[in-house]
């Protein structure tokens, strides 16, 4: 291979990296505007933020499989949680 190739090669391999980088953040960005979509009320407190930021580093961190079934058992417990309010303040 010439030298010259050789730095065909290297900018070929160099724009490929550049391409497949952009081609990540703007899955991301997909990824993100699906688990949170933009507000369309006014915000209720941070409860959304924080809840999206956790879910956000969670699916990187445990998988997006064990993340789904911390948030299925999370969500069963917060339905558990809201009926039993439901049962006090109806005594």
């Amino acid at each position: 291979m010439t030298s010259e190739q050789l730095t065909r090669r290297k900018e070929l391999l160099v724009a490929q990296a550049h391409l497949h980088r952009l081609q990540a953040r703007m899955a991301w960005h997909d990824i993100t505007q699906i688990v949170a979509p933009p507000h369309l009320a006014p915000p209720r407190g941070h409860l959304r933020s924080i809840a999206t930021t956790l879910v956000g580093v969670g699916i990187p961190l445990l998988g997006l499989g064990r993340m789904g079934r911390i948030m299925r058992v999370v969500s069963i417990g917060m339905m558990v949680m809201r009926i039993v309010r439901g049962f006090r303040t109806q005594r």
